[in-house]
């Protein structure tokens, strides 16, 4: 069987039943009553994924479609994505991840018929996106967005690229698309527009978590994703000519919900604002628009939406970021022992950089790349391999104990472009201990007696 979101689900909830919650009372997601749930849950330290069974759709009517919420909200669920074991949440998640990222795997083609995606199909009229429970997130978010994966082709290559990014509802049939200039989908807009073309977008609203971490991996422009995919996946991705497009366009063949749509050329829209995942409203611009021609789905299909600026978002951006970056900082930094990306800085804007040092400019070096590879980071601090990347006690400690500040913190002014308001300037912060100059040695218990005294025993 192929790697699908229901099974996903049923392998958690077979095996661990302490990272999935369900909710039977009905829920009105258009009322923020879903995200006000979860805000209460992430307060009290509770990150399960929540399937929410009795939802109401965008016009307020009992949804068909169950909605589920957080399903990367826990490091947890994301090793359970990639085949780890839950306790493998960490650095070995990120090597996995940065493993996964090196490797491809064939895409493979099944006939229209045989695809889970498209067992109900609208078209026309009926194909109207106010019919699926979209949440309203924050409580100022102009309208309800989609909050997944967009999916097109690229007009002079053969390659699929995958973006996760939103869709904001403007008409039962018509949302924008948020295709900002960082993305790889504004090139591919801007390549039909040249040609004054329409050009297919799919928006895929559920699949299994390893499809969507793959579509946040750093690949280059032109990089074939639904190849990737199938390498994150551990298996091929199967893909089904689209109901609109035919075979002129293929959509991911198992996911739980599919909506197809066109791009018209010039046509703009206004969106925002929108809590997005800095944790500010993003201000109001214009994006394409995206015209829907059909949504197809799986006959007990499941609509999945993300947790805007939350754990879940912060997660499944960052994790495979942190993949990413590793793989790129090895090349040129061999004692590369960790990298994180920690959810105080959203998983974006600040990046923790453990490895056993052997020259003076190596943090330096491995902080650089990271810079280079990621447009939103902000904040680089390298530490030594003793030193947990995952406990910030740890990290600030080896700041404010191993770094001389008029040595070790550099500004680098002019690197960043994205976020205009977060300003253009990186720092760095190397919190390693001295090659050249005497340093005490850390402190630490005993290893036999640590060994023996285990608190199951001793405690009661």
């Amino acid at each position: 069987m192929a790697r699908d979101f229901q099974g996903f689900v049923h392998e958690v909830q077979a095996r661990h039943p302490e990272l999935v919650a369900q909710v039977e009372a009905e829920v009105n997601p258009g009322q923020h009553e879903a995200t006000a749930l979860l805000q209460r849950m992430e307060e009290a330290g509770d990150l399960r994924m929540v399937l929410f069974r009795k939802v109401r759709d965008v016009e307020g009517s009992p949804s068909r479609f169950p909605l589920v919420l957080n399903v990367f909200a826990d490091r947890r669920l994301c090793a359970l994505a990639l085949g780890l074991e839950p306790s493998a949440h960490r650095t070995e998640l990120a090597e996995e991840f940065a493993r996964r990222e090196r490797g491809r795997r064939d895409v493979v083609r099944v006939p229209s018929g045989q695809a889970p995606c498209q067992q109900q199909v609208w078209r026309g009229a009926e194909a109207d996106v106010r019919k699926l429970p979209i949440p309203m997130t924050h409580e100022k978010d102009v309208a309800p967005y989609f909050t997944m994966a967009c999916i097109m082709k690229g007009l002079s290559g053969e390659f699929y690229d995958a973006t996760f990014t939103k869709n904001m509802l403007q008409g039962p049939q018509r949302m924008s698309l948020s295709a900002h200039p960082h993305h790889h989908l504004d090139f591919i807009v801007k390549e039909y527009e040249a040609a004054g073309r329409r050009a297919p977008v799919a928006v895929v609203l559920t699949h299994h978590p390893a499809f969507f971490l793959a579509t946040c991996a750093l690949m280059p422009y032109g990089n074939d994703d639904y190849a990737s995919i199938s390498g994150f996946l551990n298996e091929p991705l199967r893909v089904v000519p689209s109901v609109t497009w035919g075979d002129a366009f293929w959509v991911p063949a198992d996911a739980e919900i599919v909506v197809e749509g066109e791009v018209p050329p010039r046509l703009r829209a206004v969106q925002n604002p929108f809590g997005e995942i800095a944790g500010y409203y993003q201000e109001p611009m214009e994006m394409p628009v995206m015209e829907v021609t059909a949504i197809t789905f799986r006959r007990d299909a499941i609509f999945q939406a993300m947790f805007a600026g939350h754990y879940d978002h912060w997660n499944l951006g960052g994790i495979p970021k942190e993949g990413s970056l590793y793989n790129v900082i090895k090349r040129n930094v061999p004692g590369l022992k960790a990298v994180h990306l920690p959810p105080s800085g959203c998983c974006r804007f600040s990046c923790y950089i453990a490895l056993k040092k052997q020259f003076d400019n190596e943090p330096r070096k491995a902080a650089m790349a990271a810079f280079t590879e990621m447009p939103n980071l902000k904040l680089a601090v390298v530490v030594d391999e003793d030193v947990d990347i995952f406990n910030e006690r740890e990290v600030q400690w080896a700041v404010v104990t191993r770094t001389w500040w008029d040595e070790d913190l550099e500004v680098i002014r002019k690197i960043q472009s994205f976020r205009g308001w977060l300003g253009d300037a990186v720092a760095i912060i190397d919190a390693t201990r001295p090659l050249r100059r005497p340093f005490p040695e850390k402190n630490r218990i005993h290893p036999e007696a640590y060994r023996k005294m285990d608190p199951k025993a001793y405690l009661r």
